[in-house]
């Protein structure tokens, strides 16, 4: 046998101690470069943890850790886009990194607010300023405020879908079913593809007794999201409401494949069947909804009360 032969798995086994040497180099390298750059971060010296990270980065440029860092020194900088941009990028090689998902929360909050300030000194009196004010009152339930709100905003602008679809839903949660069937109306008018406002038709039409429209409506919000649990339930409903009891069955059905812990749905199919005569199948649609409405209690039970908040 040929001497060279003999010397393989020797080189075989030199070439593998390398390469673990390589990798165990590198580990310890970017284990490094992470500690300096973190220990730079928290003594404040933000030149120096922004140099490590960089230089690093620049032989690891997918390492999501370091880069998490390098976001952190720019936003105690106060270089917003750039912190962004890094967080993004960390979250494109690791995209369940919890501390890029935190720190980009934090980032899109404060670009968000410094864009509306920049728009409220720019338009006070748009629309859009009106529309935010608006939305902050709803936020804060404060149902007359965000109303004179959005129609400060309609008078700006009242070719809005937007706000007119928002004084809609308002209107709803309002239980004002003919005031909120105007503005979805208006809001058709522009946008005639609109899930949320034909949804929003069927169930105003639904609570006025409309059944026909109600129907004619929903269909079109189901044709237009066919994956919404709630389109396929408000559906099964109007039909149960229109005595049509057999075709609201498949739209229960499909409701509960999508979303398996939804109540009414099972109330509702069990009706449907009860006026078919299918006892049997209306017993188990109840039992069903006695299960989940059990198991909402317990949850709600074994819920913890007055739990501190997380550290942020």
């Amino acid at each position: 046998m040929p001497k060279y032969l003999h010397s393989l798995p020797v080189l075989r086994t030199c070439t593998i101690v390398l390469l673990l040497a390589a990798d165990g180099a590198n580990a310890f390298g970017q284990a490094s470069a992470l500690n300096q750059s973190t220990q730079a971060l928290y003594r404040g010296d933000y030149t120096k943890a922004s140099e490590l990270a960089m230089a690093h980065l620049r032989r690891f440029p997918n390492d999501a850790a370091v880069r998490v860092i390098l976001a952190r020194v720019e936003l105690a900088r106060a270089e917003f886009p750039q912190a962004f941009a890094d967080l993004q990028k960390a979250l494109a090689s690791d995209p369940r990194n919890v501390d890029a998902l935190y720190f980009l929360s934090l980032t899109a909050r404060e670009l968000s607010q410094r864009e509306s300030q920049r728009l409220f000194s720019l338009a006070p009196d748009s629309d859009f300023v009106h529309q935010l004010l608006g939305e902050a009152a709803l936020t804060a339930e404060n149902m007359s405020e965000a109303e004179q709100q959005f129609q400060k905003a309609l008078e700006a602008n009242p070719r809005s879908i937007e706000v007119l679809t928002e004084l809609a839903e308002l209107k709803r949660s309002q239980r004002k079913f003919d005031q909120a069937i105007t503005y979805y109306t208006q809001a058709g008018q522009f946008d005639f593809s609109n899930y949320e406002i034909a949804y929003g038709l069927g169930v105003c039409y639904t609570y006025t007794q409309e059944y026909s429209r109600a129907i004619e409506w929903l269909q079109k919000a189901v044709s237009l999201a066919p994956d919404s649990a709630a389109g396929r339930v408000a559906l099964g409903k109007a039909l149960i409401e229109n005595g049509q009891f057999a075709a609201a069955i498949p739209e229960l059905k499909a409701s509960l494949q999508m979303e398996h812990r939804m109540k009414q749905a099972c109330l509702l199919l069990g009706r449907a069947y009860s006026k078919l005569g299918r006892l049997e199948e209306a017993k188990a649609a109840f039992q069903q909804f006695d299960e989940l409405n059990r198991a909402e209690m317990q949850d709600a039970e074994a819920k913890p009360k007055g739990a501190p908040l997380p550290k942020q």
